[in-house]
């Protein structure tokens, strides 16, 4: 499988192909997202989603990618992050991001997630909801980060025109650069051939950092839009690696866990060193229930892929 080098901040396993680019759109005033029963009553014969529209109402390229997923992303590179004394890589999830599925013609179930400074967290949660978008987390991924931040996790379903406009309202009330850098074709300092066999699955490079997605073996069903979800939107584990020189590295990300994982996941990386920062959940409507591990550490690459490793394996262990 090809490595990518431009993708979504919850990096992709196939190549994301940048949808025509759109002016920036303005504020949908009063726009809320239909609920499951309109998505059920649309006609058959309604139209598609035009994305190109969607596009340019969020105000950034979107990416087509795996499962029919589209996806917009912005990257934090207004803001100078250290955590436990690293510097923090934007690439490492620090920016937000918008996935759109669609579920029935024209009608679409939408995950997302921002990072936020505490003086946007407020601003931006308000604005989600005045524009019919749910706050479905808040919560952190990282354990002693200046300056002080916030995960706000998101969910939207209905016309995606409409979601779009309230999302590209709430993140103007932030920092965040409304596009992207364009991603460097530079080697990481990293053996990532190496991380890449300890893993089992093939690493992606992603704004100088080196990512894996890891789908659950579960099929995760959002009870409200009525559909599976695609392992893209909030059904995969996360794994990031920052070079460090040396072949060190500090990693973060999260595991994706049923409940009766939890535990054996913890012990796992705890007896390995790893440091755990939250577990928590993302989303308001997943069957079966899922739980999000967020972890830390610093050290060498592949002694921490091993560790990770580890982790990843109680997901595919027996259940007793």
């Amino acid at each position: 499988m090809a490595t990518r080098v431009h993708h979504p901040c919850r990096g992709r396993v196939t190549m994301a192909v940048a949808v025509l680019a759109g002016a920036l759109g303005l504020l949908c005033s009063g726009c809320t997202p239909e609920g499951p029963a309109d998505i059920e009553a649309a006609s058959v014969h309604s139209p598609g989603v035009n994305w190109t529209a969607v596009q340019q109402a969020i105000g950034t390229e979107l990416a087509a990618e795996d499962g029919g997923v589209h996806t917009a992303e912005w990257l934090r590179t207004d803001l100078h992050v250290v955590n436990a004394g690293i510097t923090e890589s934007p690439g490492m999830e620090l920016g937000a991001e918008a996935s759109f599925h669609e579920t029935s013609p024209g009608k679409v179930v939408v995950i997302g997630e921002a990072t936020l400074t505490e003086d946007e967290l407020s601003k931006v949660a308000d604005r989600l909801q005045q524009g019919g978008v749910e706050i479905t987390a808040i919560h952190k991924h990282l354990q002693a980060e200046s300056p002080r931040l916030w995960w706000l996790h998101y969910a939207a379903y209905g016309e995606p025109v409409h979601i779009a406009h309230a999302v590209h309202a709430a993140l103007a009330a932030t920092g965040i650069p409304a596009r992207r850098p364009s991603e460097t074709h530079s080697p990481l300092a990293l053996d990532t051939a190496a991380l890449d066999r300890v893993i089992g699955a093939k690493g992606e490079i992603e704004h100088g950092t080196y990512h894996f997605h890891v789908p659950v073996t579960q099929k995760v069903t959002d009870t409200r839009a009525r559909v599976t979800l695609p392992y893209l939107m909030e059904a995969s584990s996360l794994l990031m690696f920052q070079p460090l020189g040396a072949g060190r590295a500090a990693v973060n990300g999260d595991f994706v866990m049923t409940a009766d994982q939890v535990n054996p996941v913890i012990k796992a990386l705890r007896s390995r060193g790893i440091t755990i920062i939250e577990l928590h959940n993302h989303m308001l409507h997943e069957q079966p229930r899922l739980f999000y591990l967020h972890f830390w550490a610093t050290g060498q690459a592949t002694a921490l892929a091993h560790s990770l490793r580890a982790g990843l394996d109680q997901l595919h262990a027996p259940s007793t």
